[in-house]
């Protein structure tokens, strides 16, 4: 009896097939590697801008003990004279010396490291301390603005005589009834176009607006009545929203946390002497 023996080839290496799915596994893998990494390192910033807020609405309570309770006011005239970031002495009528950051600096230990985070205090590092420059950008494009509309007053509205009347300002600590809940300071951005050009930064304002009545150009829908989002920060207060579409809010109890743009129309969060989200104080024609 005669067997026939079948010759069996034996298979090498891997078919164009399983070659692409090994590829095809490969490539998710690295993306996916790449994704968590950018998500791990924007977590990482925001923790860290975070940190430095904290430290900035710590010297804001501490400027205000000082002074009896007083906040400090976000822009205005001096009421002392003020140095520059070389020990150089600031006109009394440039804008720079009205700015919140030199009334606040005291209290930082003098170190505008706080007020500069990221990206924001790479772009400060890069220019010559002792130029004009450096003092222009340091007090208008910190990393955080303030509500200065509703506590502290600023010159935009302290100077409008209609206003009198109305006290629309929070001067002391003692008039805030919920600080857990009151907007002190915020993740800020001066408009998108700022920093096109590379001589400014992309990030950073000193003062943030709030959404109804002395809105700084909230972009609203009169006809409909509603709010709709731009890429322009200048359409929604000079908000950043940089932390996955979020903005760094920080409150005077002295917490932190990130809220959307959205959730910032509540003018209880901002003014408060408001209790209703749409509050607006009544003006008479």
């Amino acid at each position: 009896m005669q067997y026939k023996r079948e010759n069996k080839t034996l298979k090498s290496g891997f078919t164009l097939i399983e070659l692409l799915i090994v590829i095809a596994i490969i490539a998710i893998l690295v993306a996916l590697t790449v994704v968590i990494s950018g998500q791990v390192i924007d977590s990482a910033k925001s923790q860290k801008e975070a940190g430095a807020l904290r430290s900035v609405l710590q010297a804001y309570t501490l400027a205000a003990t000082d002074r009896q309770g007083k906040l400090i006011i976000g822009y205005d005239t001096p009421d002392d004279t003020v140095k520059g970031f070389s020990g150089e002495l600031i006109d009394s009528n440039s804008p720079a010396s009205w700015r919140y950051v030199f009334r606040i600096l005291p209290y930082l230990d003098n170190s505008i490291s706080s007020l500069y985070v990221n990206g924001q205090k790479s772009f400060l590092d890069s220019i010559d301390i002792t130029s004009e420059d450096y003092t222009y950008v340091a007090t208008v494009f910190p990393s955080f603005g303030l509500n200065a509309t509703w506590l502290g007053a600023d010159r935009d509205t302290s100077h409008m005589g209609f206003l009198e009347p109305f006290k629309i300002e929070t001067n002391y600590l003692s008039g805030v009834r919920n600080p857990s809940n009151q907007l002190v300071f915020a993740s800020a951005k001066a408009s998108s176009s700022n920093g096109s050009d590379g001589l400014l930064p992309t990030e950073g304002h000193h003062k943030i607006t709030s959404p109804y009545f002395i809105n700084g150009g909230w972009n609203w829908d009169a006809e409909e009545g509603s709010f709709t989002p731009t890429d322009d920060s200048a359409d929604h207060g000079f908000l950043s929203a940089r932390h996955e579409s979020k903005v760094l809010t920080g409150q005077l109890d002295g917490s932190t946390t990130f809220q959307t743009i959205q959730e910032l129309l509540d003018m209880r969060k901002w003014n408060p002497k408001a209790n209703t989200p749409d509050w607006t104080p009544t003006v008479l024609p």
